[in-house]
């Protein structure tokens, strides 16, 4: 992959990448449907410019995918908490940052793999949040219980983005909380 180490110009013009992207993203709807020539117009990047940073549109978009899973984990808060408060905090804190982002590209159905392995890592990170409580002790289908929620959080964020949903980030954060109290108190030793 290209750009490991990067230089403030390098950083400033994969943004400018990233923004035409977004764009065209939001008008074209299909990743299929957009082209280096107008994204590098777009950005006021010339094509050579664009292949010096990434090997074609789909490396872009790998690129800005790990770029996002790995901000979202590395996030110092969410990885060293064993508080399962501040891990939805942690969670829902990223969303509301990039909102219109994710708007953009949770519109696109080629995008939604990217959410997936999001949503594969939070169940992942929960779990781990669930295997180090030595509180819990009814464990029965409670890796089923986990992925149902998130997966449905994650449905639900999708329609929200995709405009068929009135229900807000803002809900999903309400329901969480009141899921996850529920969770322990149905799991845990009193």
């Amino acid at each position: 992959m290209k750009g490991k180490c990067l230089n403030r110009s390098s950083m400033r013009t994969r943004k400018l990448i990233k923004e035409a992207f977004l764009e065209l993203l939001a008008e074209k709807k299909e990743v299929s449907r957009i082209g280096v020539s107008e994204l590098a117009a777009r950005a006021g990047i010339s094509r050579a410019t664009f292949y010096a940073h990434f090997d074609d549109i789909y490396g872009m978009i790998d690129a800005f995918e790990d770029e996002m899973i790995d901000r979202f984990f590395t996030d110092a808060t969410l990885l060293a908490t064993d508080d399962y408060e501040k891990f939805f905090d942690a969670i829902f804190s990223f969303l509301e940052e990039n909102d219109e982002n994710y708007k953009m590209i949770c519109k696109s159905n080629e995008m939604l793999f990217s959410a997936s392995r999001l949503n594969r890592l939070a169940i992942g990170k929960f779990m781990d949040l669930v295997d180090r409580d030595p509180k819990i002790v009814n464990r029965e289908l409670i890796e089923l219980d986990i992925g149902v929620f998130f997966q449905g959080i994650l449905i639900e964020y999708i329609k929200y983005c995709r405009g068929l949903s009135a229900v807000t980030p803002r809900d999903l954060r309400a329901y969480a909380e009141d899921w996850y109290r529920r969770f322990l108190r149905e799991r845990r030793v009193a």
